[in-house]
């Protein structure tokens, strides 16, 4: 059970990560030319779909579902972490 916990904690570690260099691909590659980040937004894409929000500011848009996404990952990481310390 331990073993499947740190193996999932891995893996949100591993997600979050990919978000964050969507984060600065957005920043790097606005229109997405480029292969690494479109192989990137690919996998992180319909995750951060699920908390779309876009904020208009004037005429610039801010989305806001990457720091809502990395939110609740980091919170599903840290129940994880409590069950885990709960088990042993």
């Amino acid at each position: 059970m331990i073993f499947l916990i740190k193996l999932l904690i891995k893996t949100i570690d591993f997600y979050s990560f990919l978000i964050i260099v969507s984060i600065i691909g957005s920043w790097i590659d606005p229109m997405g030319n480029s292969k690494v980040f479109q192989y990137v937004r690919k996998f992180t894409d319909p995750y951060l779909k699920l908390f779309k929000i876009v904020i208009p500011l004037g005429s610039v848009y801010i989305d806001i579902s990457a720091v809502i996404g990395l939110l609740i990952l980091n919170l599903i990481k840290n129940l994880l972490i409590r069950k885990m310390f709960f088990i042993m």
